[in-house]
């Protein structure tokens, strides 16, 4: 007997448990925050045998940040698994950006198999991670750790970052995701109207001109299991000026692919190449230069793991249990079709009409809002009005719809009536 133990939706919803080669012999726990609740679909209900809604672990968490469980509370039920004689193998999981460390270290005092502390904290922690590849002779952006005692004079400080990194410069939290807390930095002004307290460790970085490609690799003992290659349509925090954020799996024998994977590659190597998903960001300069942006001990978020499924014919989620539980699937046995997602922005105001995109390839989108909602600004890409997916057996034609989804406006809106 196995009993899996996961933390958070993310990533886990595309799990096949159909797939399972003995679903009798394996039990599986989840443990998810209150927040990530209404993610738990009926699907997910029908095979995990436990259901766990915990408190959110963080005070005023932002959507981003809105999965992280209690710590306190989850460590309680991790134990009463344990002390049940029949719960077999236990594992502890999670692909959720926010819960990484915390898994970690859980495993770490309960004796549980996987990743620790230390194996995790490279891919958490944006400094330490650039710090480790810059030693390795990879190029990264040009950064530093944000200084909030120098900050107080404001003037200075932003003279000292600009002519170290250039202008524009980039101010994002050390440890976030998602685009969560992100401020593009043009100007003092726009230095000026940055919050003087951010809440959590922040760095600052060079703004790199290029296109953003990701690079989605489940490793085994140092080696490729399955690795592909996303073209971002948009840079991510281009979502919050109402851009649709939309990403290309790109076709295998693209020239792109080969020198990206082995960029990705080295970088895995660098940090201690963990067993399981990572999911990294690179950017394609018009000099063809890469630069290395950021990468994490996961999957790609939202539709993603969707979508890479269908486009590579590869059941990936269970892949990852195989190698991070040993629990044993059968292949994917759903038709490959091309296959990629995008992410609906929301902005401010009240929503007129949703809009299907014009596209020649089939879709599906999951609207999460709906007309007349009085919308915020979207605070992140997890903060937004809905997923969809695209998919065609005719790449030309499905690569010709991402390009057209440019001009995409999903939502009309009109103003609040003051």
């Amino acid at each position: 007997m196995k009993t899996i133990i996961v933390i958070s939706t993310r990533g886990f919803a595309a799990f096949r448990h159909d797939l399972v080669v003995d679903p009798g012999q394996v039990r599986f726990v989840g443990l998810f925050s209150e927040h990530d609740e209404k993610n738990v679909t009926a699907a997910l209900r029908e095979f995990i045998d436990e259901v766990h809604i915990l408190p959110c672990g963080k005070a005023g968490a932002t959507v981003a940040e809105s999965s992280y469980v209690d710590p306190e509370r989850a460590r309680e039920l991790i134990a009463g698994v344990l002390d049940d004689p029949g719960a077999g193998e236990v594992t502890l999981h999670s692909f959720d950006e926010r819960n990484l460390l915390l898994a970690a270290d859980l495993r770490a005092e309960f004796g549980l198999p996987g990743l620790r502390r230390e194996d995790v904290l490279p891919f958490r922690d944006k400094c330490l991670m650039k710090e480790r590849l810059v030693a390795k002779g990879i190029r990264v952006p040009r950064f530093g750790r944000y200084d909030t005692a120098a900050a107080a004079d404001r003037a200075a400080y932003f003279r000292a970052i600009a002519d170290e990194v250039g202008l524009p410069f980039i101010l994002k939290p050390v440890d976030g995701n998602s685009a969560d807390g992100v401020y593009e930095i043009g100007s003092f002004d726009d230095y000026a109207a940055v919050p003087a307290d951010l809440g959590r460790p922040y760095e600052y970085e060079e703004f790199v001109d290029g296109t953003i490609y990701s690079v989605n690799i489940i490793s085994q003992h140092r080696s490729s299991l399955t690795a592909g290659v996303t073209e971002y349509l948009v840079n991510s925090s281009a979502v919050r000026e109402g851009r649709v954020n939309a990403d290309i799996n790109l076709i295998d024998t693209d020239p792109r692919v080969p020198r990206m994977i082995a960029f990705a590659e080295d970088v895995l190597d660098a940090l201690g190449r963990p067993d399981g998903a990572s999911h990294l960001e690179l950017f394609l300069t018009a000099d063809d230069e890469l630069v290395f942006l950021e990468v994490a001990a996961r999957f790609k978020g939202l539709a993603g793991v969707a979508a890479m499924q269908r486009n590579y014919g590869v059941a990936l989620v269970n892949l990852a249990f195989e190698v991070e539980a040993g629990l044993a699937s059968r292949p994917y046995d759903e038709e490959q079709v091309y296959c990629f997602d995008a992410v609906i922005p929301k902005q401010r105001g009240v929503i007129e009409r949703l809009l299907d995109p014009d596209i020649d390839s089939e879709f599906g989108i999951t609207w999460k809002v709906h007309e007349g909602q009085v919308l915020g600004q979207g605070e992140s890409l997890g903060d937004n009005g809905g997923v969809f997916l695209v998919w065609n057996k005719d790449y030309d034609v499905l690569y010709r719809d991402f390009e057209r989804l440019a001009g995409y406006q999903p939502i009309t809106y009109r103003q609040e009536a003051r």
